[in-house]
């Protein structure tokens, strides 16, 4: 395996791993999670008491992971493009046969899942979105967009791809720029960049691009935010994550949930294992914000990045492949410019 697909694997561990290592915390605040878990250090089942997480086995991902997933089939079956149909109708499909779906899919994926079941045109229904959902399984359109290029990514390619992904449940101004924040993220890591302010800044631009798009809402600035949680990164690890939820915020919103996943990934380093620590421990929505800084991670770092037995527990748990997934989406990728 070259270094680029180790590091395309290497990213879905990192979702995997990181959904699996926040769920049991999921939607608790700070101070909840530290009576009733202590400090996170490694996997635990889903806590009888969280409303979320509770019946989850150790190891299990969550709709993170699986959203993931889904785009990674759609983007295989439809020549690495986004056809925002096809994964409608594979979302949908997943939250009728799945029984814990009705527990982890959110408001504005629902919501607009309802509209389109009703008649109402795709760019209508996600005219609301403006939570996490988007960004949340975004990642594998940006491996794709910084997989096969040998000089520079194709910025304007890959922020259409996030646009028409967006463009169900998630058409909001909000919600595309943190997409685009993301999925630029795991485009430059798996593309090789190895300054972390680099990837951040790019991020950042990204962003910037996103925000110009999709409905207009009322909404704090993606890139605003990202800019405050770096300054909080270089503080001492308890009072960064402190910093980061009391004033970024790590609740499902785009404009929370997104800067702080940029900022933990910065902030550990790249290493997808502590990044993990740190977004089970922060409070707030930690599998998304885990999913989506640890994905990142792992493309940074490739899938040496973490352990066998990891590796092993989640493959074991959840019944996927991560070597199948990364064959799968790399299966054709010669429309890459």
């Amino acid at each position: 395996m070259n270094g680029k697909d180790d590091r395309v694997k290497g990213a879905f561990i990192g979702i995997a791993y990181g959904d699996a290592f926040g769920m049991p915390a999921e939607m608790w605040s700070r101070k909840t999670i530290q009576e009733k878990l202590g400090h996170i250090r490694s996997f635990l089942p889903g806590h009888p008491d969280n409303k979320i997480s509770s019946g989850f086995a150790k190891g299990e991902v969550t709709d993170d992971t699986i959203n993931s997933i889904l785009v990674t089939e759609m983007l295989s079956e439809n020549g690495g493009c986004v056809d925002a149909q096809v994964f409608v109708k594979k979302l949908r499909y997943w939250i009728k046969h799945s029984e814990k779906s009705s527990a982890v899919v959110g408001p504005s994926t629902a919501k607009a899942l309802e509209l389109i079941e009703a008649g109402i045109p795709m760019e209508e229904a996600g005219r609301e979105g403006t939570t996490n959902g988007a960004a949340m399984k975004i990642i594998p359109i940006g491996l794709l967009a910084g997989y096969n290029m040998k000089k520079e990514i194709n910025s304007e390619h890959l922020l259409h791809e996030v646009l028409e992904l967006c463009r169900p449940t998630h058409y909001t101004s909000c919600a595309i720029s943190a997409a685009c924040a993301i999925a630029a993220g795991a485009a430059a890591a798996v593309h090789g960049e190895k300054d972390l302010r680099k990837i951040y800044e790019y991020m950042m631009g990204m962003a910037e691009k996103g925000n110009e798009y999709g409905n207009p809402v009322g909404s704090p600035s993606i890139v605003c935010r990202m800019k405050m949680a770096r300054y909080f990164v270089e503080l001492d690890p308890e009072k960064a994550l402190k910093n980061i939820y009391d004033y970024v915020g790590t609740g499902i919103s785009a404009a929370e949930s997104i800067p702080a996943a940029a900022a933990l990934f910065y902030m550990s380093k790249g290493d997808p294992v502590l990044c993990a620590e740190y977004a089970a421990n922060i409070g707030g929505d930690t599998d998304t914000i885990a999913a989506m800084a640890c994905g990142i991670c792992g493309a940074y770092k490739g899938a040496e990045g973490f352990k066998k037995v990891d590796v092993e527990l989640l493959e074991r748990t959840n019944t996927i492949s991560f070597a199948e997934l990364t064959e799968k989406l790399l299966a054709d990728t010669s429309y890459i410019l």
